[in-house]
């Protein structure tokens, strides 16, 4: 294993120009696998950077930073807004706060299908999943969560709202997926989602999307080339935002389709448009920092030449609503 100096070494012998101490301790900061290693490509390693200053490491490295930060508060808050859109529907539907009604009356999305179908077994087979899954929440939680402690201490039925409290993202996608239709729908339109789309399927990728990128920031894995992307976000969900905010190309292959969506989730959960503005001109004076310190070349390699009109189109979407 190589010493910070030899590193350093090794780096400009692969062409990177480094400059004493201050990049010796920004290198010691970001480490030579996370700072340089993972982020010398975009997408895969066959897709390299050409990087030729150590400056350049460090824009790259505080831009995906930046974006982090930008966007966690966002996520965290769409994350606990869906919670709670989601409960409402749920209560409204079981009339009941208990798992075991909650499961009888509302986790029945295999009730959507024909019995035998495909989609039948495959909905069961979810629900059953989900089952488990919640039960070794409960189980991990007993121990580390007072709520959870409480309950069970007492002998009292877990409410909803407290299994909430501890579900991961990925948990509560799960949960989302296997309600009944209606109460799916209700949902969709309690956000106003457009109607000639099919919104509740679209805001089951939605949440699986947004927990990728959660996954990312939380674990502090590079973001910037959306490498953290596992779910299939599928077309559909980049043709409505592409039709509501009149953006074309949202593929999410790149990091200002996650902000497209974020903002666009952010404004129909009616958050203000100066905070809508804010996220939208922080994230492009993000851009603009990294266009300063990077050749041309890299800079759209990592940011689509249409994130700027991206950006504009998202702003006259959040004008006129």
């Amino acid at each position: 294993m190589k010493t910070l100096n030899g590193l350093m070494k090794h780096l400009r012998d692969k062409g990177i120009e480094t400059h004493g101490s201050v990049h010796k301790r920004k290198m010691k900061n970001y480490g030579y696998y996370h700072g340089y290693k993972g982020h010398r490509f975009v997408g895969n390693s066959s897709n390299c950077l050409d990087l030729t200053s150590f400056d350049e490491v460090i824009a790259l490295n505080e831009f995906d930073m930046a974006v982090k930060a930008l966007l966690y508060p966002s996520v965290m808050f769409i994350e606990t807004a869906l919670k709670n859109y989601t409960l409402e529907a749920v209560l409204e539907d079981s009339h009941s706060f208990v798992l075991e009604d909650i499961f009888s009356r509302t986790l029945v999305a295999y009730r959507d299908y024909p019995r035998k179908s495909k989609d039948y077994s495959a909905a069961m087979k979810k629900r059953l999943g989900l089952r488990a899954e919640i039960n070794r929440l409960i189980q991990y939680n007993y121990s580390k969560n007072p709520v959870v402690r409480h309950f069970y201490d007492s002998d009292k039925p877990l409410p909803i709202w407290a299994l909430f409290e501890v579900m991961t993202l990925g948990n509560f996608g799960v949960f989302y997926s296997c309600l009944k239709g209606s109460v799916r729908q209700s949902i969709s339109d309690d956000l106003k989602l457009p109607n000639n789309y099919d919104g509740p399927g679209l805001l089951e990728r939605t949440i699986f999307a947004l927990k990728d990128l959660r996954n990312a920031i939380a674990h502090n894995s590079a973001v910037y080339d959306v490498r953290f992307k596992r779910a299939k976000v599928g077309n559909q969900l980049g043709q409505m935002l592409s039709s509501e905010i009149g953006v074309p190309s949202i593929d999410f292959s790149t990091i200002s389709d996650y902000v497209v969506l974020i903002v666009y989730l952010l404004r129909k959960m009616m958050v203000s448009k100066t905070e809508c503005y804010q996220v939208i001109r922080n994230y492009s004076n993000v851009l603009e920092d990294l266009h300063g310190s990077l050749s041309s070349s890299d800079f759209h390699k990592i940011v689509n030449t249409g994130a700027r009109s991206k950006m504009d189109s998202l702003r006259s979407y959040i004008a006129a609503t």
